[in-house]
């Protein structure tokens, strides 16, 4: 990742800088058409790669834009240049921060095995049917929440356990930032992403999740064929 990161400096060239902007507007077409975690598992791991390879750039680009923006010499600005570098570098979805796992938990009723989301108990009636979360050791943190005695992070889902309800695995992204929580959660209505609630996957295993990311082989590219 550093030798990723270390290659984009200031002489990056258009023809870098338009590939990051198609990657990031890839990437953002699969969150608003919520295909994400329609995926495969390989293929999720891959966008995820590809996303973190994103945000790297991005904030390299970040903090060189001061610099980047005015340029200077006997070529002139570069205004074109200048306002795409500003653009990919106001990305909201580029949080600098540890890397880690971003994770959906989606609340089921143990019987039935069909959605039940926790009710409150006030007057206004709210109620929470999934829990977002980000952790960097993703199959601890599933076991702390399974724990009934478990008084750390993630005090919602406890709550959903004394309730009597369980709850699944539904949706995962890494490499993924506390940011990206930040701004999954922001967006509201978890239902869009869950793959359970919608029907279109099954609940998810950490630890083969961990380890689809741990030996999930780097795309090749194909050899070039003589004509």
């Amino acid at each position: 990742m550093t030798a990723t990161a270390d290659r984009f400096g200031p002489a990056r060239s258009r023809e870098e800088l338009r590939l990051v902007e198609l990657a990031s507007g890839l990437l953002m077409l699969l969150d608003a058409h919520r295909l994400t975690g329609r995926l495969p598992l390989d293929v999720q791991v891959q966008a995820s790669r590809l996303r973190h390879a994103v945000k790297l750039a991005v904030q390299a680009e970040a903090a060189h834009l001061p610099r980047l923006a005015l340029p200077a010499g006997p070529v002139g600005p570069d205004p074109a240049g200048a306002a795409l570098r500003a653009w990919i570098a106001a990305q909201p979805w580029v949080q600098p921060g540890p890397v880690g796992w971003v994770y959906l938990l989606c609340f089921r009723d143990p019987t039935t095995g069909h959605h039940a989301p926790l009710r409150g108990k006030g007057c206004r009636g709210q109620y929470a049917g999934h829990y977002w979360g980000w952790t960097d050791d993703l199959i601890r943190r599933i076991r702390q929440h399974r724990n009934p005695r478990w008084r750390g992070a993630g005090r919602l889902v406890q709550v959903a356990l004394e309730a009597g309800l369980s709850f699944e695995l539904a949706w995962l992204e890494y490499p993924a930032t506390r940011g990206r929580e930040r701004r999954l959660k922001n967006q509201g209505s978890a239902y869009r992403r869950c793959p359970l609630c919608r029907g279109t996957g099954g609940p998810l295993d950490p630890a083969a999740a961990v380890a689809a990311v741990q030996h999930a082989p780097l795309p090749q590219p194909r050899p070039s064929e003589r004509r």
